[in-house]
């Protein structure tokens, strides 16, 4: 099983913050923080302190086999309903006694 990475940058400072709200929808999706690096002050000289850090996300990408699963699936069902068909066809001609219900 193959993983994907990709790095985030997270502000925080006392006017907010910046990428917060980002790294929480992505950690709501399934992504997982394997490392996170400080990068000290992000503001300028006359600015409020800002501080930054570097965030790096890890997902496991889905395994290869799941397509394969699905088109298993959908062979199992067609095959299912292939049956089905046949059955109502061989009973078309069929008389139905009562209401016709």
């Amino acid at each position: 099983m193959s993983m994907t990475q990709k790095a985030m940058i997270v502000k925080t400072g006392p006017n907010g913050n910046d990428g917060l709200e980002e790294l929480n929808i992505e950690l709501e999706r399934g992504w997982v923080v394997v490392d996170v690096a400080s990068m000290g002050g992000a503001g300028g000289a006359t600015d409020e302190p800002v501080v930054a850090a570097l965030v790096i996300l890890e997902h496991r990408d889905r395994p290869d086999v799941e397509p394969e699963i699905a088109a298993e699936a959908v062979d199992i069902e067609e095959g299912e309903a292939e049956e089905v068909v046949d059955e109502v066809v061989d009973e078309i001609d069929e008389v139905v006694e009562g209401d016709g219900i």
